[in-house]
């Protein structure tokens, strides 16, 4: 589902214009980006929780040259789904 099908949506739901719906799905991201890059968590109950997760100092390789690479300690997005998002996606049909 795409940016554009949400406001469709939301918008047929609650029969708001979907200028008006855009301006808002806009704005909740603008809040949770700049939450999550400020090193907050978003929490909203029922769906999810998106959080930074610090990453450790690894060592990798890089098997063409054979060097060892260091890659620094930094934060990650993490998303964790709620138990019954989890559920509900479980009992769905596989298709293919």
């Amino acid at each position: 589902m795409t940016k554009q099908e949400i406001i469709d949506a939301v918008s047929q739901r609650t029969g708001v214009e979907k200028t008006a719906t855009r301006v808002v799905l806009d704005e909740a991201i603008n809040v949770i980006r700049e939450n999550l890059c400020k090193g907050k968590a978003i929490y909203i109950r029922g769906l999810f929780t998106l959080a930074p997760k610090k990453r450790a100092e690894k060592i990798g390789q890089n098997i063409i040259k054979k060097q060892a690479i260091i890659t620094p300690a930094h934060y990650a997005p993490h998303a964790k789904f709620s138990k019954d998002v989890i559920r509900k996606m479980k009992k769905l049909p596989i298709q293919g």
